[in-house]
């Protein structure tokens, strides 16, 4: 029988641990599979279910209809934190951190504000109370996590110490987003484009689709793909029908993790032109997938360009982003040579198992202040 050194509550909005991949899962597997002492109890709030489940002797996953604040809530925490008895807190985003940060205060446990988007990098700076709640959240909690160093940069804005925000970069499965037997553009081919994000303002599709419409102008032999869900689906499809490009745009919906592999096999190139963005995911598996990118200069997106395999344009650029794509078309040996380059490089510098062994080590030190 394990006998368990470490026990972390990882406070999280959402997590699905085998039917569908999040970075919550790859975080969590990846942990666990270098270090096998440490449990986990993952607690979703406000969800449909009341449920306990049992994945392995690993992981819990706590659903809970209940929200923060409520009655109910709290009666859930302090069982947990009598019976389960945590020796680290893990919280994904800053409102809930600031619960468990006083839960770790009241029973001297350590907690972590793990930061992976725009609760750090973008509502702080246009919100006056999402201001608030993430400095009450860096006072009550012992670090902050940030999954980029454009993201440790918004932090520090803030004046808060140096030494209580760490970068830790997310990882990627090399195994599941290996392009092996890719067939690379070529200049008589159609050029397949991908986007994969949330349909809402900050993911700009509507600037999307209407670099399609020059395309389509253009006599530009190309399909998008877009994959995601979100509030604004409903009026990008009434803007793809306006602008007659039914035959020039799929959208997808919701694509399962394990069947994105697919569409990025099938993918030239990947575009992601957000207004916001932390260091998103979708990035590193399409880069994994040897795809030239084109990306905004917001957040950490940046940090994942280099001088072959990326450009970077404006926000709210359309010019830029027509071009972009033109150079890329009119330049195919250079979709394949920056490709390898990108997976390379992430290969190089987003790996989930190092990302566990200095997380692990994050968890070590910070269970020492009690």
């Amino acid at each position: 029988m394990v006998e368990f050194r470490m026990r972390v509550l990882f406070f999280a909005s959402f997590f699905k641990y085998k039917e569908s991949e999040t970075y919550y899962t790859e975080e969590i597997k990846s942990i666990i599979k270098n270090f096998p002492s440490v449990e986990f109890l993952v607690y979703n709030f406000a969800c449909k279910h009341n449920r306990i489940t049992r994945y392995d002797k690993n992981v819990i996953w706590v659903e809970k209809k209940s929200r923060i604040l409520s009655f109910a809530f709290f009666k859930n925490m302090i069982k947990i934190f009598t019976k389960f008895k945590p020796t680290i807190l893990h919280s994904v985003y800053v409102f809930p951190s600031i619960f468990m940060g006083l839960f770790g205060k009241i029973f001297r446990i350590p907690s972590i504000l793990h930061g992976r988007g725009t609760d750090i990098n973008f509502l702080p700076y246009n919100n006056l109370k999402s201001k608030i709640y993430l400095i009450i959240a860096s006072k009550l909690n012992n670090l902050i996590l940030t999954v980029s160093k454009a993201m440790r940069d918004d932090c520090l804005r803030f004046r808060f110490p140096k030494d209580k925000v760490v970068t830790l970069y997310d990882g990627v499965d090399f195994e599941k987003f290996n392009p092996k037997g890719k067939n690379f553009f070529s200049k008589d081919n159609k050029l397949y484009i991908l986007n994969i994000g949330r349909f809402s303002y900050e993911k700009c599709h509507k600037l999307i689709v209407e670099t399609c419409k020059e395309l389509k102008d253009n006599n530009i032999n190309f399909h998008l793909t877009l994959i995601g869900i979100g509030p604004l689906k409903n009026q990008i499809i009434k803007l793809i029908k306006k602008l007659e490009l039914m035959d020039f745009i799929s959208l997808k919906g919701w694509v399962n993790h394990e069947m994105l592999f697919d569409y990025l096999l099938k993918a030239d190139l990947f575009i992601l032109p957000s207004l916001t963005e932390g260091l998103p995911i979708s990035v590193l598996e399409a880069m994994s997938m040897e795809l030239p990118v084109i990306l905004t200069k917001v957040g950490g997106m940046p940090e994942l360009a280099l001088d072959i395999g990326s450009i970077l344009i404006e926000k709210n650029n359309k010019s830029q982003l027509h071009n972009a794509i033109i150079y890329y078309l009119n330049n195919p040996e250079e979709i394949k040579i920056g490709g390898k380059i990108n997976r390379k490089f992430i290969l190089n510098n987003f790996n989930w198992d190092s990302h566990a062994k200095k997380l692990y080590s994050i968890y070590k030190k910070l269970k020492g202040l009690y």
